[in-house]
């Protein structure tokens, strides 16, 4: 089936998803994902656009090739992160409503989950799409100019839209793939989404605290 019909018939097509366990299908939907959120990355990186936040003039303590060490870093870190994150954020939203679901009578098959949840990405694949132009664009325009500005507020409600949108079709699928209302998905959604947000938060502290270490240490050593 085309996993495009989710936009215009999301009860239908995602009733079938969880009914024939169509698990490639939501591997196929994560996959161009990825693939286009590392076209994205390679935009922003080969354009300038994210070592624009590591210049010695932001970091007046720290010598300047370390600064430029920090930006190769944040560019791989960039690129690595565009390609793993749908797949991670993939298996961990399945296995967090596979799991929750349970506490309010779901009943039926992880491969189920699995696969309404990668084929509930369709929005997502529509945000990197027109990432792509946009992002090129503000690449073009530079990070300081006004186009850039009024593209990133865009991005930024375009970003709510589609997750928004990601999350509806998560919570139907999910009352398809565990045979429980649409009430109990929503409170198991809620519940996985605090969840990942948490995790979330826990890894970007422990990184902040690393690279605030690694500042640290490096001032210090600076310091004659």
């Amino acid at each position: 089936m085309n996993a495009l019909a989710v936009i215009w018939a999301p009860v239908r097509s995602l009733s079938r998803v969880a009914e024939e366990r169509r698990v490639l299908l939501g591997f196929g939907v994560v996959a161009i994902y990825a693939a286009l959120q590392l076209i994205v990355a390679v935009i922003d990186v080969l354009g300038g656009v994210t070592a624009s936040s590591f210049t010695p003039e932001n970091f007046p303590g720290l010598p300047p090739g370390m600064v430029e060490d920090f930006s190769q870093s944040t560019g791989v870190t960039t690129l690595l992160t565009a390609v793993l994150s749908p797949f991670i954020g993939w298996a961990v939203v399945s296995l967090l409503m596979q799991l929750v679901t349970r506490f309010f009578g779901g009943t039926g098959p992880l491969s189920g989950m699995f696969a309404v949840v990668g084929v509930a990405a369709a929005p997502l694949v529509i945000l990197a799409v027109i990432k792509i132009p946009v992002t090129g664009i503000q690449a073009a325009a530079g990070p300081d100019s006004s186009a850039t500005a009024i593209l990133d507020l865009l991005l930024i409600l375009l970003t709510i839209a589609a997750y928004a949108w990601n999350v509806a079709l998560v919570v139907i699928g999910a009352a398809f793939a565990r045979r429980v209302g649409y009430g109990q998905s929503a409170g198991s959604c809620a519940i996985s989404c605090a969840g990942v947000l948490g995790l979330i938060i826990l890894v970007a502290l422990v990184i902040g605290a690393l690279i605030f270490a690694a500042f640290g240490a490096a001032t210090s050593s600076a310091v004659p």
